[in-house]
């Protein structure tokens, strides 16, 4: 399975990780940017090293993104934890449309 690719808290929210075969993050938690790096930490987990962001406000966004430390793939649904291993929420891959 592969981790690159876009995933997203769904179509009624901007939150999103976007992971690059480089190994660069991009994302944003609906209102803050995220810009990091991952590294491939099994077949279908990363580890997502530490980043800065600012600490500003929006309607709908996931403030639990701006906390990610780790990934898990199953399949479509991309689980987020953090530091101490806490499920944070869950990602969905963006498929650019396709159903």
């Amino acid at each position: 399975m592969t981790l690159d690719g876009q995933w997203s808290a769904g179509k009624d929210s901007k939150a999103f990780l976007a992971l690059a075969a480089d190994g660069t993050l991009n994302g944003s938690d609906g209102a803050n940017r995220i810009v990091t790096t991952w590294q491939s930490d099994g077949d279908a987990s990363a580890v997502i090293a530490p980043f800065l962001t600012t600490q500003m406000a929006a309607p709908g966004m996931k403030t639990w993104l701006g906390r990610v430390r780790r990934v898990e793939a199953d399949g479509d649904v991309l689980a987020v934890f953090d530091q101490s291993g806490n499920r944070l929420g869950e990602l969905i891959r963006d498929h650019g449309g396709e159903k």
